[in-house]
């Protein structure tokens, strides 16, 4: 992308305005996760589904492993839930409604933020942020105040319904 026009080098066709740096803070809303007392933490599929961090996600997708009788933080079915403690920037979606621990954070973002927030992983956009000596983690301020390039809201929904069909990195090419 031309640093001037912000205008990517692959497009779909019927879009030519350029794309705008914005803190993801802007675009997308946010819930850090609260860890529920361990001694709520239960193996019954009854209770509501905990997500702890990246080992409860897999391929993407949020995968039920730990579930709770207690409620600190939730996240709703389809939102985007970001791993913030070692290894920081996975990134997964929800199919269910659950309740957020402390090693994620819930956003509610389209597809195309989901695909702006894995190539952020990819190309180690975290890992300048991450703070800790033995125990990586980002903040709020750090996922909110996130640089990405966002195009018209018309052209995100396009890429969204084909980045299944269409790799990434031809998608946001700069």
């Amino acid at each position: 992308m031309n640093a001037e026009q912000h205008v990517p080098q692959f497009r779909f066709k019927d879009f030519s305005d350029s794309w705008e740096q914005r803190k993801l803070g802007e675009e997308a809303q946010l819930t850090m996760g609260q860890s529920p007392n361990s001694e709520n933490y239960t193996k019954n599929p009854d209770d509501y589904i905990l997500v702890q961090g990246n080992a409860d996600m897999k391929n993407g997708r949020v995968v039920p492993r730990v579930w709770t009788t207690q409620i600190t933080k939730k996240a709703e079915k389809s939102d985007l839930i970001l791993s913030v403690r070692a290894p920081v920037g996975d990134i997964g979606k929800t199919d269910y409604d659950v309740v957020l621990g402390r090693g994620v954070a819930a956003i509610k973002g389209n597809e195309f933020i989901f695909q702006q927030l894995g190539k952020m992983k990819l190309t180690g956009y975290w890992t300048r942020y991450s703070t800790g000596s033995t125990f990586e983690s980002i903040n709020s301020n750090d996922i909110k105040d996130a640089k990405i390039m966002v195009p018209v809201e018309e052209e995100q929904q396009k890429i969204g319904s084909g980045a299944n069909s269409v790799r990434d990195d031809h998608l946001t090419s700069y």
